[in-house]
């Protein structure tokens, strides 16, 4: 059985740690993107556990004029619904004071197909053929990741376009919008943020188990490499 392998992984002991860890990470790339071409991309996910983070990281002092933050995935919802990721990410940037150069995501006043085109055309006019810098990531209890959940068919393992439409009956909001493999393997940096120990088991459970992306789509992120 061949089972997938994970460059760097730590496992701390308790949120303040966990915060200052994943923004520090956060903050080394975001910093060497903007010293080595003058500009950071970021790919940001929503749920529970990166708010800490994501508060943190916007009140920290760097360049933000430089900085480009864009959506890994949104329920197609109105932005200003509790549940959207866009509310998220933008009462964390609020919270912490800075404002980034842009923040590109989804827009869902538009019909579905329309607002899967925009994405895509909006992500592509933004990256310009280059790879993100940095993204976030996590896991669901199914192992979904990003909004790719598992089976994940293959002619979505396949997929060349940036931005997709996906559906779950398992998960809040059945539509959903979300980069592909492309946008997330050729990122320069992945990086998971988990906690609780339903999340670990999951996250061992994917580690050990023979190498099938469709079954765990983040077998094939963390086999393009520069995953923590």
């Amino acid at each position: 059985m061949t089972t997938v392998a994970v460059a760097q992984e730590k496992k701390l002991s308790n949120e303040g740690d966990f915060v200052k860890e994943s923004v520090e990470y956060l903050k080394t790339h975001i910093k060497d993107a903007i010293s080595q071409k003058g500009a950071a991309f970021v790919g940001l996910s929503g749920g529970s556990t990166p708010v800490p983070v994501y508060n943190k990281l916007f009140s920290e002092d760097l360049d933000w004029s430089k900085v480009h933050i864009f959506e890994v995935d949104e329920r197609y919802i109105e932005e200003t619904n509790k549940d959207a990721n866009t509310l998220l990410i933008k009462k964390a940037i609020a919270e912490g004071g800075h404002s980034p150069a842009s923040l590109t995501y989804p827009k869902a006043n538009l019909p579905l197909e329309e607002s899967v085109k925009k994405y895509e055309d909006d992500l592509k006019a933004l990256l310009n053929g280059n790879p993100a810098d940095v993204l976030v990531l996590g896991m669901g209890p199914d192992g979904h990741i990003a909004s790719l959940f598992p089976t994940v068919s293959d002619a979505l393992l396949e997929e060349t376009k940036l931005v997709t439409h996906t559906t779950t009956e398992k998960f809040a909001v059945f539509d959903r919008i979300t980069i592909t493999f492309p946008v997330l393997c050729a990122a320069k940096a992945k990086v998971f943020l988990m906690k609780g120990d339903d999340k670990y088991t999951v996250w061992n459970e994917m580690k050990t188990s023979a190498i099938n992306p469709a079954r765990w789509p983040a077998h094939k992120v963390l086999a393009s490499g520069a995953t923590s």
